[in-house]
Parts: structure tokens; sequence; C-alpha cells
């Protein structure tokens, strides 16, 4: 009776070990499944698809090898379907979480590119061109030799240039107002935040206008003639050129 007891004992445990290793087998393969579907919708643009696949990889087995790689994808699905709101925080997950990943470079780019992407027109509110150049800046000083820091520098020129635009306008608009001490401040922080920008000789040329509208015809001339030894915008300079015309003003005054 105990020989008998012991053997089916033994063939229990037997059955056991099996059920625990095919359940383990299974566990395996499934985050693979989740991967390799999520990695085919991605490919044909069945993006929401792909992030059900990716999240249930990251929120379902978070021990599997393919964890970070998941995360990383999960967070481009969102990119690629214009969801950078949900983009940028899948991709900080991926860097907060992750800081090992092959991925951590691209992710830190991809943070930026996703504020950039919400950037809005130059009138409006430039909060998101903001936090794209804090996130530009941040990649280039952490991944200086990456291949996307050229790229970065790009965009960072891009941002300036937008939030220059954003002064030029708001000087524009009290100069029209009649307000010209106010557009005169707008227009000289200009001068002084985005020098590099093409919107500097427009700011420029533009205080050459304010200073004709307080009469005083000496500093326009010197603004003007500024415009036209420095400017290379050919377009500018022939307008600043109309403007000189039509002031009396003696050069050698």
């Amino acid at each position: 009776m105990r020989k008998a007891q012991w053997q089916a004992a033994l063939i229990a445990a037997a059955i056991v070990a099996v059920g625990c290793s095919g359940k383990q087998a299974l566990t395996l393969k499934a985050d693979e499944t989740y991967f390799a579907e999520g990695k085919k919708a991605l490919e044909k643009k069945r993006y929401l698809e792909a992030v059900e696949k990716f999240q249930q990889l990251v929120g379902s087995y978070p021990g599997s090898t393919l964890v970070a790689d998941a995360q990383y994808l999960l967070a481009e699905a969102y990119f690629r379907n214009d969801d950078y709101v949900n983009a940028v925080f899948e991709y900080q997950r991926l860097v907060d979480s992750y800081p090992s990943s092959e991925w951590v470079d691209e992710s830190q780019f991809q943070i930026a590119e996703s504020y950039y992407q919400q950037r809005r027109r130059p009138e409006l509110d430039q909060k998101e061109t903001n936090d794209a150049l804090v996130h530009y800046r941040l990649f280039i000083d952490d991944n200086p030799m990456s291949p996307l820091v050229e790229q970065a520098r790009q965009r960072i020129e891009e941002c300036r240039s937008l939030l220059a635009h954003k002064l030029f306008l708001g000087g524009r608009l009290y100069q029209r107002q009649g307000h010209l001490d106010a557009a005169t401040t707008l227009y000289q922080k200009l001068l002084q935040d985005f020098p590099d920008t093409s919107w500097y000789w427009e700011a420029v040329a533009a205080l050459g206008e304010v200073a004709v509208e307080k009469k005083d015809l000496l500093v326009a001339r010197a603004r003007w003639e500024e415009v036209l030894r420095e400017s290379r915008d050919e377009k500018l300079k022939l307008r600043v050129q109309e403007h000189l015309a039509q002031i009396k003003v003696p050069a050698e005054e």
C-alpha cells in the first residue's frame, strides 16, 4: 500500500512539473507573440492595434527581455499616429525605467520631436516650442556623438526663428496701435535674444520705422543703413532703400 501511494505521489509530482514547465513555455511564447503582432501592426500602420499589443506585453510581462524594445515601439506607435502627448509620456517612461536600453538616445530625441510637432503658429502660445528647445538641447548634451545631433541643431534653429517671429509680430502689433515704446521694447528684446535669426534684421528695419514715427530721422537712417550693410535679405534691403528715399536727412548728419 505504501509503495502504491509513493508511486502515485511521484506521478502527481511529475504531472505538476510538466504543467508548470508548460505554463512557463506558454508565457515565454506569449510575450514573443505580442511583440511580433505589435511590430506587424506598426509596419502596416495599424497604430491603435500596435499600441494594444505593446501595452499587453509591457503590462503583463515586465520581466521579458523584449519589454524595453516593446516600450520604445509603444511610444513610436503613438508618435506615428500623431498622438504626441502620449508619445512623450511613453518615451520618457523608457528613459526613466530602462536607462540601459539601446533606445534611450532615440527616445530623448523623439521627446523633443514630439514637442516640435505640436508647435503652433507664431502669433499663438509657444509653450511646446520652448519645451522642444529644452529637450533638443538636453539630447545634444547627453548624446554629443549621436548622428541625430545635426538634425537636433537644425530643429533648434527653427524653434528659435519661430520664437523670434512671435516677438516681431508682437512688436508690429504694438507699432500699428501706436504704442511705440512697447514696440521698441519687443524689437530690442528680439535683437538681444535672437541675433542669429532672419528676424533680427526685420527688427532692425522696424526700429527704423519706429524712429521715423518718433521724428528721429537720424536714428532711422542709421538703422536702415545698418540693414543695407549687413543683411543678406535682398527683399528687405529693397524695402529699406525705399524708406531711405522718403526721408530728407543728409547722410553726413
